[in-house]
């Protein structure tokens, strides 16, 4: 791994320790920020591995993830990236926030589920190298 690489794989393992201790917390809305950027960091790790380039700044992950220039079986994951890049909006800015869209474990757990199996299957491809 190259250490650029490391260096936002690093920070993506950290948030997704952080989305975690948020959502065991009842900080459900935080956990959700926490895990977007977990991905968005990984994604930005692959960037830097699979295509020596500077990850482009930005937080929408459905295009991060054509960045990094990896064969995706799963083409719904572009469409789920882009609603989860929606739910990251929601919760950053209260003006567009949906009430109570984010008040328990069982209304993001869907959510987490598509974080967590993206992450991962990144994540396997940056331990390969």
């Amino acid at each position: 791994m190259k250490p650029d690489t490391k260096i936002w794989y690093e920070q993506g393992e950290e948030h997704i320790k952080d989305a975690e201790f948020c959502l065991n917390g009842a900080r459900y809305g935080l956990s959700l920020y926490c895990y977007h950027q977990a991905l968005e960091k990984i994604l930005k790790a692959a960037i830097v591995e699979f295509t020596n380039k500077i990850p482009p700044k930005s937080h929408q992950l459905d295009f991060l993830l054509k960045e990094t220039k990896l064969t995706v079986d799963n083409t719904q994951w572009y469409e789920e990236l882009a609603k989860i890049t929606q739910h990251f909006w929601r919760v950053r800015y209260p003006d567009i926030r949906l009430t109570k869209a984010y008040s328990s474990k069982g209304k993001i757990k869907i959510i987490v589920k598509s974080f967590e199996e993206v992450y991962l299957w990144v994540k396997s491809k940056l331990k390969n190298i």
